[in-house]
């Protein structure tokens, strides 16, 4: 027995030395951005590092988005552009392919790869892409997955320490904020003290509220982008029979998507770039006007406008890039952001048979009136008033970027301590394009870095898949190689020692 536990200790010891040894690296938040980060580092680490996974919703791999149960929740992209690789782009498919679910049976899936799946079965698949790249690592490349809340953040010299809920510190060389997106806040206006669930429900996500809504019950939504798509779904699929409302700025719906034909790469043949938010409209009308002519979907056009989304943003003013979220944004979003077919085709048999409608409009006032709440909102182009009254309200408004309302304890240490600062666009915090954050002071911390919506000032386009993965592959090829020489000074130091 003694002899057991002697070697068990000397397994335990070395360990734990090959992990001091390493360099180390915190990744809070384990959605699609933190997961894939350290699926990139841990594939691509050829010398110790150790890897701390963080996150306070427990399960790692599919975060909010990824985490539904519902399977008409679907991917809002078809499944040969959601490889968690770019340079494996049927990665998905053909892992869909050898699969035997009923969520998504391989006779839907055409070699085309126009299928949307349910996002619940995509969260399944970066589950085992983290799985499998913490099997396969190198030696003493190593992924420890936390399931607490990251509370505080302080320098200590180059690297950081970091305050976990739990009351554990952990001392780390760098720390990568993959944060997704927060929940929304109802804009511009104040609710009474006894405005609670589910008479008003701030966060649709927030455990199984939606559970809780009465199926003959009258409902308004704020906000008709996905998220109210997702929420519709979710209230069908229970049997809702009540009315029920959606109220916007501008009432746009998401667009359908459909299968087309590749387009031409033909901002490839502009030698500059327009520099102005009506300059890249109206070369984008003007191409959807000659592809239409030669039989193409304006569908095809704006796809191929993706790979130089980061450019056209990055060389926008930032006056510009203002005039483009205060005029431009909804109707980019709408044609860019999609529905699936199946979607869409719900929610069209929904509005042609009377139980779904659409308002345009700015809100103004929401108000408890006993088991009623009364809303009130000027429609789109008048200075008049119009009402709406229903049974409950949900806020679909999207996620809130104004880190002056974000409550997460860690974002609020990050501002107090001035390691963040929020970009001047709103859309979440200044970072550099190699999404390093940039303090309160101005200064650029190399070694605290910012993925994912958060970062979004910088690149605009940084929420869905196709991006988000490249992203994460440049960042994690950096890290694992910057790694081997933090792990090599570390191993020296200690021999000194």
């Amino acid at each position: 027995m003694f002899q057991v536990n002697e070697a068990m200790t000397e397994i335990i010891n070395l360990r734990f030395q090959m992990r001091s040894a390493a360099s180390t690296i915190a990744i809070i938040g384990a959605g699609f951005t933190g997961t894939l980060l350290a699926v990139h580092l841990l594939r691509q680490a050829r010398t110790p590092l150790a890897i701390d996974l963080i996150e306070k919703r427990g399960g790692f791999g599919g975060g909010l988005a990824y985490s539904t149960g519902n399977a008409s929740h679907l991917l809002n992209v078809r499944a040969m552009n959601m490889s968690a690789f770019p340079d494996e782009p049927r990665h998905f498919v053909d892992w869909l392919s050898r699969r035997e679910d009923s969520r998504a049976p391989v006779g839907l899936i055409p070699p085309s790869g126009h299928a949307f799946v349910p996002r619940g079965l995509y969260g399944t698949y970066l589950a085992e892409q983290l799985d499998d790249a913490i099997n396969r690592a190198s030696p003493g490349v190593t992924c420890r997955m936390r399931d607490d809340t990251a509370i505080d953040l302080t320098r200590d010299g180059h690297g950081f320490v970091l305050r976990l809920e739990t009351g554990e510190t952990m001392a780390v060389n760098r720390v990568a904020l993959c944060l997704g997106n927060f929940p929304p806040q109802l804009p511009g206006v104040e609710l009474s003290a006894d405005a609670e669930p589910p008479q008003f429900i701030a966060d649709p996500w927030a455990g199984d509220i939606l559970a809780k809504v009465p199926r003959a019950a009258s409902v308004l939504i704020l906000g008709t982008g996905l998220t109210m798509v997702d929420v519709v779904l979710s209230l069908l699929d229970q049997g809702h029979s009540g009315q029920i409302t959606a109220l916007s700025r501008r009432g746009l719906l998401p667009q359908r998507h459909a299968e087309v034909r590749p387009y031409e790469d033909f901002l490839a043949h502009r030698r500059i770039l327009p520099a102005t938010t009506l300059g890249i409209l109206r070369v984008l009308r003007a191409e959807v006007r000659g592809a239409t002519v030669q039989g193409h979907d304006w569908r095809s056009v704006v796809d191929a406008v993706r790979p130089y989304l980061p450019h056209l943003w990055g060389g926008l003013p930032l006056a510009e890039r203002r005039r483009f979220l205060r005029h431009a944004r909804p109707y980019w979003e709408i044609h860019r952001h999609r529905m699936a077919p199946n979607v869409a085709g719900r929610i069209t048999a929904a509005r042609e048979r009377g139980q779904l409608t659409f308002h345009a409009g700015r809100l103004k006032t929401v108000a408890r009136d006993g088991s009623r709440v009364l809303t009130t909102y000027s429609p789109r182009g008048t200075d008049s008033r119009a009402r709406i009254e229903t049974d409950i309200l949900i806020n679909c408004a999207g996620p809130e970027s104004n880190f002056a309302l974000i409550k997460d304890p860690l974002v609020r240490a990050l501002l107090d301590r001035g390691l963040i600062r929020p970009d001047p666009l709103g859309l979440g915090i200044e970072t550099t394009l190699e999404s390093e954050v940039i303090a309160a002071d101005g200064t650029r911390l190399e070694n605290l870095l910012a993925l994912g919506p958060i970062a979004r000032g910088n690149f605009w386009e940084m929420t869905a898949v196709p991006e988000l993965r490249c992203l994460c592959a440049v960042v994690g090829k950096r890290l694992a190689s910057a790694g081997g020489a933090e792990a090599a000074d570390s191993t020296t130091a200690a021999g000194a020692r």
